[in-house]
């Protein structure tokens, strides 16, 4: 039940005028969409357990754009049937804003910044969201937000209750627990899908003082940075794929192995460590034989020989 009331704060602040609306406004969103905003150390309690919840609001919230101003371009569902980063997830990790609204993009002219110049066919597959993007239907409106767990498409809050309740905790984690992995695995995973990994970010809520810089780069430590965007987690989840026979794109594998090459020898060891627990006694013979001949300082080489298509 405090989920669903915490949801309906979520739902007035988007879809009501007011005093507190615009105190908010001015402390905490300062333009941005309610999905752009990040957790800070000096959040008010209130506040910091409502971007707690936010993901629970942001399922059952449908966005229709107009002006675009509350619709983020690449992680909200607008254009086509799904979020342009799950359609296009090259382009989306190789964008700088990956937060930028819809309006903010059209501002640019649809020229957001890249960490690199795209080359074919990335840059045919960007012209074709840009085209996409300026035969859409907008208008002079705001965005309108609706409710989809309602056939009325407002919210209320028993509706969240009964999408909450319907599925148990259990249910909600069946893909977890009937999979056939070693029992820890699952604990590990179960925690991880939850957001309870304790993550320099997760410390750093609960008054940990420490460096909150990844240990592998410089960027921040969060759950979805290091189990998935990091470098070395992409090289890890490359090679792997790589190891069970999928096709890896060429432009994530030059990403990786340019970013490796100034890499911490901490990640490349540990990229080795992993490789040689995935090859096993019976594993891939070329990346035995690879993983005994190249030391850690070759590393970014080996993982360019054995990772292209």
């Amino acid at each position: 039940m405090n989920i669903s009331l915490l949801c309906k704060w979520w739902w007035r602040l988007e879809n009501e005028n007011g005093l507190w609306q615009d105190i908010i406004e001015a402390k905490y969103l300062k333009g941005k969409p309610i999905s752009a905003v990040k957790h800070r150390l000096d959040d008010s309690p209130i506040w910091a357990d409502l971007l707690k919840i936010r993901m629970v609001y942001l399922q059952g919230r449908q966005i229709h754009t107009k002006d675009g101003k509350k619709t983020l371009f690449w992680e909200d569902s607008w254009l086509i049937g799904g979020p342009l980063c799950v359609a296009h997830p090259v382009l989306y990790d190789l964008c700088k804003d990956k937060l930028i609204t819809v309006h903010e993009m059209l501002v640019r002219n649809g020229h957001p910044n890249f960490y690199r110049w795209l080359h074919n066919p990335l840059f045919e597959e960007w012209l074709g969201i840009v085209e996409k993007t300026y035969s859409f239907n907008f208008s002079s409106q705001k965005d309108i937000v609706t409710w989809k767990w309602n056939s009325k498409k407002t919210f209320t809050m028993k509706s969240v209750y009964n999408r909450l309740s319907s599925g148990s905790e259990s249910n909600r984690f069946n893909h977890i627990w009937k999979s056939k992995i070693p029992y820890k695995i699952k604990i590990f995973t179960w925690l991880l899908e939850k957001g309870a990994v304790l993550t320099k970010d997760n410390m750093i809520r609960r008054r940990w003082a420490g460096d909150p810089a990844c240990k592998f780069c410089d960027q921040p430590e969060t759950i979805n940075h290091l189990f998935f965007q990091c470098l070395v987690a992409k090289c890890i989840w490359a090679l792997i794929g790589k190891c069970l026979g999928a096709n890896i794109p060429r432009e994530i594998v030059n990403s990786i192995s340019n970013g490796l090459g100034n890499g911490c020898l901490t990640g490349k060891l540990l990229i080795t460590s992993v490789l040689r627990q995935f090859a096993g006694p019976s594993g891939n013979a070329a990346i035995k034989q690879s993983l005994m001949l190249n030391s850690s300082g070759t590393l970014p080489k080996f993982c360019y020989t054995h990772v292209l298509p």
